[in-house]
């Protein structure tokens, strides 16, 4: 495809032709209308009104608290810090303000007269709550709020939805562009991240404060833990074999063991000769993890054969768990048994035993999604 772009700082335009293009243009994105894709849900709920602004009263963050709700008898806002001198009130109306109303409605929600007000310049945007019919369509993907306008909460949905999109988005657009994986691959972003956006949605409607806001009653839904969806998450795909649908969408990660479709386990590791997180070894390539070292032949055989870098992490010698036995109990799986993991650390696939043939197993579990292969399924 082709697109002709224009330089922020002097207008000037050249063309550039890509493959593939990622919309993050935002709830009003244009590239989304014309591609003819819809969004269902509870819609417009208020517009809102920001005011950024300026002020020397840092002392307030001395405790790591940066977002304050303001409630008063007669004035309700919002209001949070770029911890860099910059703030943000914003107000549930949709009403304009000249500079000194704006200083007013400052002073009035943090309650002091004595500090300088500088305003900088105000917003206004819409609260709203719509997900994309299709996060994809042809070589276009939509991410951010192009796909999912979720209302801000204190799980902080809206925000950490887009940039997991962008998480899962990455790593799958460098191995089709790389050549490690088949086109077939970037199917499984609308499969894995849509559910979530949808999931929160329903999240968001059934917790108290924005439950107000339905038009029409709904059956009650239970209410998830925050923790459990932003990371806890579970994804179905292609891309995962053995994400059961016995499997609920979303756990705390403490309530996992390993299985497919979920993050990885932290577990505290020495290696390299200081103690890390085993998280820290989930960079750029597909990883192996097992207790078994003959694991390591099957992953550069299965890397050789497909194609495709497979790093083996050896638990016990390249990576030694701080407590005895937290392996196996974390990731679900025997001394014999491995796990795949992705390099946006999710986990593939595992066997929770080793098969007579470990490098048929690996390359058939890896070649699933990259392109090549057979699933053997899960273990």
């Amino acid at each position: 495809m082709s697109a002709v772009l224009r330089h922020r700082d002097n207008g000037q335009e050249y063309g550039v032709r890509a493959r593939y293009m990622v919309a993050a243009d935002g709830a009003a994105s244009g590239i989304r209308t014309a591609l003819g894709i819809g969004r269902t849900g509870e819609g417009l709920l208020s517009t809102q009104r920001s005011i950024l602004f300026r002020a020397p009263f840092d002392e307030h963050l001395e405790h790591g608290v940066v977002q304050f709700e303001i409630e008063q008898p007669d004035f309700r806002a919002f209001l949070t810090t770029y911890s860099d001198g910059r703030w943000v009130l914003m107000l549930s109306d949709d009403v304009g303000r000249e500079e000194d109303e704006q200083r007013g409605l400052v002073r009035k929600a943090i309650g002091r007269t004595d500090i300088p007000i500088e305003p900088i310049t105000t917003g206004r945007w819409e609260l709203a709550a719509l997900i994309a019919d299709r996060f994809s369509s042809g070589r276009v993907f939509l991410t951010g709020d192009a796909a999912h306008q979720l209302p801000p909460n204190r799980g902080g949905f809206g925000a950490d939805t887009g940039i997991d999109d962008a998480h899962n988005l990455a790593w799958k657009l460098a191995a089709v562009l790389s050549g490690q994986a088949a086109p077939a691959l970037l199917d499984t972003y609308d499969a894995e991240r849509r559910p979530i956006a949808t999931l929160r949605h329903e999240q968001l409607f059934a917790r108290a404060d924005y439950k107000a806001h339905l038009k029409t009653p709904k059956p009650d839904v239970p209410v998830l833990d925050d923790i459990a969806l932003e990371l806890g998450q579970l994804y179905r795909s292609a891309a995962v074999l053995g994400a059961g649908p016995d499997l609920p969408p979303a756990r705390r990660p403490d309530e996992w063991a390993g299985q497919p479709g979920t993050r990885a386990p932290h577990l505290p590791v020495l290696a390299d000769g200081a103690e890390r997180s085993i998280l820290d070894l989930f960079q750029r390539d597909w990883v192996l993890l097992s207790e078994d070292d003959l694991w390591a032949a099957a992953a550069g055989d299965t890397g050789r054969r497909l194609g495709v870098p497979i790093t083996f992490v050896g638990i016990g010698t390249d990576a030694k768990p701080m407590k005895p036995d937290a392996f196996p109990a974390a990731y679900g799986i025997t001394a014999t048994g491995a796990t795949l993991v992705r390099p946006d650390g999710y986990i593939a696939w595992r066997t929770t035993h080793a098969p007579a043939d470990r490098a048929h197993a690996l390359t058939a579990a890896l070649g699933h999604p990259t392109g090549a292969g057979q699933s053997p399924g899960e273990g």
